[in-house]
């Protein structure tokens, strides 16, 4: 496997990390004024609007070959791109962002368990002892330290996390063969209208509910506009860039620096605390990831 990458090389991936930090950062900032549901189909609209006028016409040439595979697409749209997006800004109206972070990062964790669980797929000591030291970290940090107080300490933020996770593996083990020999900028357009038609109804449902609550603030459409055209849009050109330029390997391990970015960026612009426990755990997480990936890969 190679890891003398150049920097050049290196960048995109770079990017993508920047631009996924800044999608819980901004995402924490802005679920106060625009609910979660509501948010993430905004931004799935912006994001199908940006792919219609960028990758419209190779969709529309692909067209027939997106209708053999069209229950796949919305699986994967709905899943990947929309509920997971929609669950996570709901974590984070309780959850910390390193929490969240933390959790993101961890999802190949959880994929290789359930791939373990529904595949036979083995992972060898080093794999195991990576799901071992992973979730040892993760209890750590959504804790901040305190383990053994668990349900008592874990906001409930946390567990909706988890059910992001959840529609992210269920994402990955469609999207594995799903997306295969499939243009993968043009079915950024099925993708992104399968994640609008998702969460038309769910935000629908939830504007009901709340009585209409949201401000369409200047800095709100700003959050939008950003979480479709960032996070949605450019770091899907930029990651699969990545996967031909560094391989897939080196790509999941550089997405390693999530949390730590997150940490950093969410101390200095959101005034969030930093504690020891977060850090040790954080770095706990990252040494068990790295350690599944290099077994899997």
């Amino acid at each position: 496997m190679k890891w003398n990458h150049s920097i050049r090389e290196l960048a995109p991936i770079s990017v993508v990390v920047l631009l996924f930090a800044g999608n819980i950062l901004v995402g924490k900032a802005a679920v106060p004024a625009i609910p979660p549901f509501t948010l993430a189909l905004l931004r799935s609209i912006i994001a199908f609007t940006a792919s219609v006028v960028c990758f419209g016409g190779p969709a529309w040439r692909s067209i027939n070959l997106f209708r053999q595979h069209k229950g796949r697409l919305f699986i994967i749209g709905a899943s990947g791109i929309g509920l997971f997006n929609a669950l996570l800004y709901a974590a984070l109206h309780t959850a910390s962002t390193t929490s969240v972070a933390v959790l993101e990062a961890s999802i190949p964790i959880f994929t290789a368990i359930v791939a373990w669980l529904r595949f036979q797929e083995r992972l060898g000591y080093l794999g195991w002892a990576g799901v071992f030291v992973s979730v040892t970290g993760a209890v750590i940090v959504v804790t901040n330290g305190a383990p053994m107080s668990f349900l008592r300490t874990v906001s409930p933020g946390v567990f909706v996390m988890l059910l992001a996770i959840g529609a992210w593996i269920v994402y990955a083990m469609v999207a594995t063969h799903g997306l295969s020999g499939l243009p993968p900028l043009a079915a950024m357009v099925p993708l992104s209208a399968a994640a609008v038609v998702t969460l038309l109804p769910l935000a629908v449902i939830e504007q009901l509910v709340l009585g209409g609550s949201g401000s369409l603030s200047p800095a709100a459409v700003g959050s939008a506009l950003y979480l479709g055209l960032g996070p949605s849009f450019v770091a899907f050109i930029l990651y699969n860039r990545a996967l031909r330029t560094i391989g897939p390997t080196a790509a999941a391990l550089s997405l390693n620096a999530l949390p730590i970015a997150v940490l950093a960026f969410g101390y200095l612009f959101l005034h969030e605390s930093i504690s020891l426990p977060q850090i040790i755990g954080t770095m706990t997480v990252l040494a068990g990831v790295s350690a599944v990936i290099r077994a899997r890969g």
